[in-house]
């Protein structure tokens, strides 16, 4: 009869082992495998808003005696002194052209965006794509003007 008494505690020691490693389980299941928080989204969503924001003021317009886009909506803001070459007058002109280049990029990403260039934020000088309804990352540059301080705000929604 001893081995039975010893077959029966070897038995009580592998359910004990058993249960510890289904409680492991469960722990290592809810606890330290958690859903990644998503910080990276939003990280890259306001970079994303700077970076294009910054790169479309630097752009070089090719029909408008290659000023640049800060340029342009300083004089949209100033007067709207400047004709390009096709006719357009600068406010004309940028807004067409940040329709065109935001709409083959973040377009083209599914990202929704809205672009405006302003000194009253009631009263945009330029506005293009849609305003966003929820959570948003913005980028604003001021852009000093004679009389006042004009802003280009991207918002990148989501």
């Amino acid at each position: 009869m001893p081995n039975r008494k010893s077959q029966m505690e070897i038995l009580g020691l592998a359910i004990v082992v058993v249960l510890i490693l289904v409680a492991t389980i469960f722990v290592v299941r809810f606890l330290v495998i958690k859903a990644p928080t998503n910080y990276r989204k939003g990280f890259i969503s306001a970079e994303l808003a700077s970076n294009m924001l910054n790169t479309f003021l630097k752009t070089a317009a090719k029909d408008c005696s290659q000023l640049t886009m800060t340029e342009l909506v300083q004089d949209c803001a100033q007067g709207r002194t400047i004709i390009c070459e096709n006719g357009q007058e600068s406010c004309a002109y940028v807004e067409l052209t940040a329709k065109s280049i935001f709409g083959q990029t973040l377009d083209k990403w599914n990202t929704d965006y809205e672009f405006l260039a302003y000194t009253d934020i009631n009263s945009p000088l330029i506005k293009t794509g849609k305003r966003c309804p929820a959570e948003k990352r913005s980028k604003l540059f001021p852009i000093p003007i004679s009389a006042a301080t004009v802003y280009a705000k991207l918002d990148i929604c989501g």
